[in-house]
């Protein structure tokens, strides 16, 4: 009896689902974490965010996150409570 060929697909070892990717998301989207660079100055703190190009000053080290935060919630729209900030860089004094 001579065989026939078959007519069905190599089989798939990742399974028969399919891996889907989300678009790259540009510019600030909701909970979103900024990266901050501070500097100390003589009456305070200095708060730079390159990402949306703002600029912003708090008085003490404790609150440089929080006037960061609310500073980025004014500019982009996104509630205070689902912006995170990071401070990538901390410099102190005159450089």
């Amino acid at each position: 009896m001579p065989l026939q060929p078959t007519l069905r697909r190599a089989h798939n070892p990742l399974g028969t689902r399919t891996h889907h990717v989300m678009p790259r998301m540009y510019g600030p989207t909701v909970g979103q974490s900024f990266d901050i660079e501070i500097h100390r100055e003589i009456d305070g703190w200095s708060i730079r965010i390159p990402e949306i190009g703002g600029v912003t000053r708090a008085r003490r080290r404790a609150t440089v996150e929080l006037a960061a935060r609310e500073c980025i919630a004014a500019m982009t729209g996104i509630p205070i409570g689902y912006v995170a900030v990071f401070v990538a860089k901390e410099t102190v004094g005159a450089e």
